[in-house]
């Protein structure tokens, strides 16, 4: 497993981190951010796959534009913008159950 120092973050982190995990890579957390912070802070920049199997990253950062669906602790299209990280938390980007073909028994 690997692991990614944030080097994208604009002022200095405050408050202890925690880790969560993101497509198999452990990454560095603030308390009170919101998963899409979290992402664009450790190079996430691929967040979403839509129904026709294309990727894109976030948009508004706000709710509105849907372009941020990731799926959180096996939940998915949760909006990363408006979910606030949580410790031993587990996110997939670009995962799409129409284009991968949905599991029927989840």
């Amino acid at each position: 497993m690997t692991h990614i120092t944030r080097k994208q973050d604009i002022t200095p982190i405050l408050d202890e981190t925690f880790r969560i995990r993101v497509d198999e890579t452990e990454v560095d957390a603030v308390p009170g951010e919101s998963v899409l912070s979290t992402l664009l802070a450790n190079e996430f920049r691929r967040i979403m796959k839509n129904d026709y199997g294309q990727s894109s990253g976030a948009f508004c950062g706000m709710g509105v534009c849907h372009c941020c669906m990731v799926s959180i602790n096996g939940r998915h299209k949760k909006r990363a913008c408006q979910t606030i990280v949580q410790p031993g938390m587990e996110v997939s980007t670009c995962r799409n159950r129409v284009v991968e073909g949905a599991d029927q028994n989840v």
